[in-house]
């Protein structure tokens, strides 16, 4: 069994994704509703908060409803200028991003039980179909394409793929939980540093069954985030590629 560091020296993280998904009550759209909910109690904390209206949200309601590209789409952005939190909300979604570099477990979680609180007050978002914790890595070890980082090995017929152009996508079923991994190579990111390429490693956790309620969702969190962990440590990346991280245990 790998043993699972604390952090990393070398920080993969780029993003990482608290969300939230839920029917609107009588099918009725609220994301144009939720921005006036959710802005004046996250601004207690963050009070130079900035609501940015983004393109899904100029798309009429009767196509989005219809179109599944659509349905779970953010259709507004609320962020601080210079915090690595962010707010965004859809009809039938609402996340938490922690941008790079990322402020931390405790921290993150903090932000994610402090918004569950604030969404269950209100009476617009009913009951939640299912949540997720979502990480966003990329491994920048070998140059790109490359999978020498990740405990994955392909083939097809003769053709030996581990060096090559590759997009692949997998669920993986643990216990009560559900993981999806999908993975790229070469990957072209731009970030504060500028643009870097290595290969993506998009990582998203969630219950199987759909939580109750909302304090069942409080509940999960550490579960989801430590299912997560252990999959990205000890069945994702090799030894090799977390000790060229600078692991601290």
């Amino acid at each position: 069994m790998t043993a699972i560091p604390k952090r990393l020296k070398i920080e993969p993280l780029i993003e990482a994704i608290w969300q939230v998904q839920f029917e609107p009550t009588n099918n009725q759209p609220i994301g144009d509703l939720l921005p006036g909910v959710l802005y004046p109690k996250l601004q207690a904390d963050h009070p130079q908060l900035q609501l940015q209206r983004l393109p899904v949200a100029d798309i009429p309601a009767q196509v989005a409803q219809i179109d599944p590209n659509l349905l779970y789409a953010a259709k507004y952005r609320i962020k601080e200028p210079d915090s690595p939190f962010m707010f965004q909300v859809g009809d039938r979604i609402i996340t938490l991003n922690c941008l790079r570099p990322y402020a931390g477990w405790a921290a993150f979680k903090e932000k994610i039980l402090s918004l569950v609180r604030i969404i269950e007050s209100s009476p617009l978002v009913p009951v939640p179909l299912r949540h997720s914790l979502r990480y966003i890595d990329l491994l920048t070890q070998e140059p790109a394409p490359s999978l020498s980082s990740l405990q994955l090995s392909l083939k097809l017929g003769a053709f030996d793929i581990q060096a090559q152009p590759l997009q692949t996508r997998v669920e993986l079923q643990d216990g009560t939980c559900t993981h999806v991994v999908q993975i790229a190579t070469p990957a072209r990111i731009k970030l504060r540093e500028g643009m870097k390429e290595g290969a993506i490693v998009d990582l998203e956790t969630f219950f199987t069954d759909n939580p109750k309620d909302w304090d069942a969702i409080a509940a999960q969190i550490d579960h989801l985030h430590e299912r997560s962990k252990v999959l990205f440590f000890e069945h994702i990346l090799t030894e090799q590629a977390i000790a060229q991280m600078g692991p601290e245990y």
